[in-house]
């Protein structure tokens, strides 16, 4: 397939390597100077992205990517699919950037999406098949010696489409390009908040502010945040997020079952045990400070929406409502301010009939 990647971080340069690997001819387009860009001009100069894969035994070797380019245009004409892995702060920037490209028959596929397919919907004329997902299929980092280090492989990526109507036709497509894909969600609310960063990143890196700022870079995560009072903030926050989920016709699941969902084959494992030999072996070092997406991103554009599609439906959200506050004061930002809302999502005129109608084509 013909697959255009809006986005030249980590996620893009990975997804951009591996789809590659599997046969695709991948346009990868970098859409700001923010950050990445002595990488991306190398890259760029060789044509290529050298990787060292842990998911094939630390092998390190290069691919040829067709086209790295940062004219949008060019890289969405005659593409099949387009990926938008930027970090989901840009959807509103870009929704508008990239919408006049698109045309009919291509599928974009919004990861991590944060109900981001809503906002992209917007500004869409074309007939295009519009999806979203929770999480990337492979998980990596840019390193400083100009390879990028890819730490592990998701065994399933739930995708959802808007509307709910398109899923067999957007899995049908989907699974061209990944044997990861092929499951789905009932809507796309129910996809953004089972983001799984809205609840691991945000509570890891709140409660645990201080270690990370003495540690300077040697902090795990994964590893070192989840004592059971953290797992019980967890469990409450899971609680919070269900039932707007359920409020708007998907399915609950807590978070330590959506991990396990992603990263292991045998579902009948526990899933504690599960997420704890993630931490172990495949969890990824980080943050290094606050100044993260973890927060960043994932308060305003997690948390935030959360809170606000909660008021919606009438849910009270305390848990969720105090890691934002928290984090307020931390930052010293008003991430309310900032936050993606029923409001951008263009929903606050609708009720919660009417949403379920229009994510769900019911």
């Amino acid at each position: 397939m013909k697959i255009c990647i809006i986005g030249a971080g980590n996620a893009g340069c990975t997804h951009a390597f591996k789809f590659t690997e599997h046969g695709h001819e991948v346009r990868l387009v970098k859409t700001s100077h923010s950050m990445h860009d002595d990488y991306f001009e190398i890259i760029r100069r060789n044509h290529s992205i050298t990787a060292i894969d842990d998911t094939r035994g630390g092998l390190e070797s290069s691919q040829k990517i067709h086209m790295i380019t940062r004219n949008m245009q060019e890289g969405i004409n005659g593409s099949d699919v387009v990926f938008v892995m930027t970090q989901s702060l840009q959807h509103d920037y870009l929704s508008p950037i990239v919408a006049p490209y698109l045309s009919d028959g291509q599928m974009l596929l919004i990861i991590p999406g944060n109900c981001g397919s809503l906002i992209f919907a917007r500004h869409i004329t074309a007939k295009v098949l519009i999806g979203e997902g929770e999480s990337t299929p492979f998980d990596a980092r840019i390193e400083t010696d100009n390879k990028v280090h890819i730490l592990f492989k998701n065994v399933r990526n739930a995708l959802s489409f808007l509307p709910a109507s398109d899923t067999d036709r957007g899995l049908k497509m989907s699974g061209l390009i990944l044997d990861t894909y092929g499951y789905s969600r009932k809507n796309v609310i129910e996809s953004g908040l089972h983001n799984p960063n809205m609840v691991v990143h945000t509570i890891g890196s709140i409660m645990s502010a201080a270690r990370i700022e003495q540690m300077k870079g040697e902090f795990w995560m994964y590893r070192e945040s989840f004592s059971p009072a953290i797992w019980n903030m967890v469990h409450r926050l899971d609680n919070e997020k269900n039932g707007v989920i359920e409020c708007f016709g998907g399915n609950s699941l807590s978070y330590l079952d959506a991990c396990k969902f992603r990263n292991e084959k045998d579902l009948t494992k526990d899933s504690l045990s599960v997420f704890r030999a993630y931490a172990e072996k495949g969890g990824p070092k980080g943050p290094g400070s606050l100044n993260t997406r973890f927060i960043y991103e994932d308060v305003p554009n997690g948390l935030c929406l959360l809170s606000s599609l909660g008021k919606k439906c009438g849910i009270e959200t305390p848990v969720c409502n105090a890691l934002i506050t928290l984090a307020n004061a931390l930052m010293n930002v008003d991430y309310w301010k900032l936050s993606r809302s029923i409001e951008k999502l263009g929903l606050v005129d609708m009720s919660i009939t009417e949403i379920k109608n229009f994510i769900g084509m019911v």
